[in-house]
């Protein structure tokens, strides 16, 4: 039976752009249940940075998370694909609308790069996703459109050039405060390996050291697994810290080893294995 002008085909080039929308719409809405819900995101291609880049700063847009964005923008696509609009309609509005999909994409994937020196394998395969629905929809423009592609290519152009530069002037970073941002980063990220490689720190409420250290990691430290060694100070544990011998403040306990003494960020890292991913 032949199609009609409005149905959209159950094969082909449409049912693979429903399904790269679909895919798309999925790993958003995953990156959302794992900021809200599940605290952090399970197999990351990219060891640490995905939750590196779901913690900084630009994860939003404002009060407005960027995976919830990112779910609309999908759902957006989806519906387009579906619409009961005719083919050459359809295929048009999903070429604009992946259009801007890519250039707010290559602002984000800039943003990891460059900015917050992390990747986040979901949101590569997101990037990825607008991309290949972009090609597939220029291709059947192309088909379709004749003489205007080049027309059509250049207007997509200056579409994925505004999103950028809309993206980046409404959420850039700001150049004072890059490296502290970089910095946190780190912090939080080689705090949260020490605790799951089983590393602690054993100190004293009365130690001006251990404070120094807690202070090199920030607010970070509140990863970190600390055993209080004085009887008067808050939770204190006199007895594990006198099972494990700690003779001064503060002492490392990494890899079964015992480090004595302040520590930079830089050797905890070494002598922990981090990679810094």
């Amino acid at each position: 039976m032949a199609k009609g002008k409005n149905s959209f085909p159950r094969g082909g080039a449409g049912a693979v752009a429903l399904a790269l929308c679909a895919a798309g719409a999925l790993i958003s809405a995953y990156l959302l249940v794992a900021d809200f819900v599940l605290g952090g995101t399970e197999l990351c291609l990219t060891g640490r940075g995905c939750d590196v880049v779901r913690e900084s700063r630009y994860s939003s847009l404002g009060a407005v998370p960027v995976s919830l964005l990112g779910v609309l923008g999908y759902a957006v696509m989806v519906a387009a694909v579906i619409s009961p609009l005719g083919r050459r309609a359809r295929w048009s509005v999903l070429f604009w609308l992946s259009a801007a999909a890519v250039g707010f994409s290559a602002y984000l994937t800039y943003l990891e790069l460059f900015i917050i020196d992390a990747l986040c394998s979901w949101c590569v395969a997101s990037a990825a996703i607008t991309v290949a629905v972009f090609l597939l929809a220029a291709s059947r423009k192309e088909m379709q459109g004749g003489g205007a592609v080049l027309k059509s290519l250049g207007g997509a152009a200056a579409v994925f050039v505004l999103v950028f530069a809309v993206s980046y002037s409404v959420h850039s970073p700001d150049p004072e405060d890059t490296a502290q941002q970089a910095a946190s980063f780190y912090q939080v990220s080689l705090a949260r390996y020490l605790s799951e490689s089983g590393a602690t720190m054993y100190g004293s409420y009365t130690c001006s050291h251990c404070e120094r250290q807690k202070e090199l990691f920030g607010n970070a430290f509140g990863h970190i697994p600390y055993v209080e060694c004085s009887r008067r100070g808050p939770d204190p544990d006199p007895a594990l810290c006198a099972a494990k011998k700690i003779r001064s403040y503060p002492t490392w306990e990494i890899g079964g080893e015992f480090y004595e003494g302040i520590r930079t960020l830089e050797q905890l890292g070494r002598i922990s294995g981090y990679s810094g991913k």
